[in-house]
């Protein structure tokens, strides 16, 4: 029967099924303020930890409703941050990357207000909120080879 494309049209037997473009930052913030929930790395113990957390884009900066107990020195720190939307079976999506900075927030009327924004769906308690300063955003995008964003 032959590959077909995500059209339904046939598709050479050497075509790929999908290639990656690289996502401009404003393509990127945009994905990731779409999606809740992401995994922040960090440094616990001189050794990379990874945490499911949940999360919004504020601005270029990102909020992570994070729990106390999870090892995130409360001091500034370099961090990273991913997030994705992957299909198996299509083998379509996208995968944002972050790297920079967090600090703990701590002005009452933001943390109201991040509050309010974010609800945290995962478990154990999350009580306290931290901010990512990006210095390099970095996303993919898995496409169809005829995505007209390739050309």
């Amino acid at each position: 029967m032959g590959a077909r494309d995500a059209a339904g049209r046939r598709r050479a037997e050497n075509t790929p099924a999908h290639v990656s473009r690289d996502l401009t930052t404003t393509e990127s913030l945009r994905l990731l303020a779409g999606v809740r929930f992401g995994r922040i790395v960090y440094s616990r113990y001189a050794l990379p930890t990874i945490r499911p957390v949940n999360h919004l884009v504020d601005g270029e900066t990102i909020i992570v409703h994070a729990e106390r107990a999870a090892g995130l020195a409360p001091e500034r720190q370099v961090v990273a941050y991913e997030a994705d939307t992957l299909d198996e079976d299509t083998r379509r999506g996208w995968c944002v990357i972050v790297t920079g900075t967090s600090d703990r927030v701590t002005d009452p009327a933001e943390i109201d207000r991040y509050r309010g924004q974010l609800c945290a769906w995962l478990p154990g308690p999350r009580d306290h909120f931290v901010r990512i300063e990006p210095d390099i955003i970095t996303g993919i995008e898995f496409v169809d080879p005829d995505d007209p964003r390739l050309a």
